[in-house]
């Protein structure tokens, strides 16, 4: 194995911007070298990664399954890093975690920051609270260091989650909604009445979109408000249905024409980069024991 690390970030720089001079200006370099250590890695893994007949280059079949393959590795090398530092740095003297603001008041995180106090005293602890999505992006671009939330599908590139629990989610509507009325609500009858969508943070909605008519919103309080005036139906978290302000003007809907309601994943996210000490893993761990006690799976 003659192959370097460089030839494979040439190789994906290459790829994922199209063409050798655009990777050359995304890694510094002249575009020479991006060709040439494209060249060598081909002769190293002895076959063509890229078609060079046309104006660009286009990844041939084997370069696509390598291309993949080249990812894994290099994702693997900057764990690797990422635990030497932690190893060699010890425990973290400061932490910045962002938490997902539908999370807020549940009782395994609750008792996980209180457990923190207790075990890592000398811990200077930040806690940002943030709408669906904020908290991603205060990870990815390093405003924190470690994020708990609500699964979301969009996740950058540099980021990599660890589920720590799955929640239950239930269709919430008002209880003087015409939805709440219906003996056996079906999925024809959500379909004809607005329905409340959890958003990413491009706007586009996350969830399943069964109505024609939906709203999109970055929080699932603010959905469950909503569902309490009248203004649509949710499919929300079961601990926000049931959370006091809500609890008493919401109907759930259930029944075999519904089916079973997805459940959410609870994650802990951090940059692939980034090196995590003994203190979030604790935390992951923590949380996961704290959700686990309560059913959540």
């Amino acid at each position: 194995m003659r192959w370097t690390l460089d030839q494979l970030e040439c190789l994906i720089a290459a790829a994922e911007q199209g063409s050798f001079s655009a990777a050359a200006r995304r890694l510094g370099r002249a575009q020479s070298a991006i060709s040439t250590a494209i060249g060598h890695l081909e002769d190293d893994l002895g076959c063509s990664l890229f078609d060079r007949q046309g104006r660009l280059p286009q990844l041939t079949p084997a370069g696509d399954a390598l291309l993949h393959e080249a990812r894994a590795v290099l994702h693997q090398c900057q764990r690797l890093d990422a635990r030497a530092r932690a190893i060699a740095e010890g425990e973290e003297a400061r932490l910045v975690m962002a938490i997902d603001e539908a999370l807020v008041e549940m009782p395994p995180v609750d008792a996980t920051l209180e457990a923190l106090a207790h075990r890592y005293p000398a811990l200077q602890l930040t806690l940002l609270y943030g709408a669906q999505g904020d908290i991603a992006g205060w990870v990815e671009d390093r405003t924190a260091d470690i994020g708990i939330l609500l699964s979301q599908q969009a996740r950058g590139p540099l980021l990599e989650g660890q589920r720590i629990a799955h929640l239950e989610q239930l269709v919430v509507v008002s209880r003087d909604h015409p939805l709440a009325s219906l003996p056996d609500a079906n999925l024809t009858d959500l379909a004809s009445h607005r329905q409340l969508v959890i958003a990413s943070r491009t706007g586009s909605a996350m969830g399943d979109v069964t109505s024609a008519r939906f709203w999109r919103l970055n929080s699932f309080y603010s959905m469950a408000e909503l569902a309490t005036r009248g203004l649509g139906w949710a499919l929300v978290p079961q601990h926000i249905a049931n959370y006091p302000p809500f609890r008493d003007h919401l109907s759930i809907l259930s029944g075999d024409a519904l089916g079973v309601a997805p459940r959410i994943e609870v994650e802990m996210i951090a940059r692939r980069d980034s090196a995590q000490g003994p203190v979030a893993h604790w935390l992951r761990r923590s949380l996961g024991k704290g959700f686990h006690g309560r059913g959540e799976r």
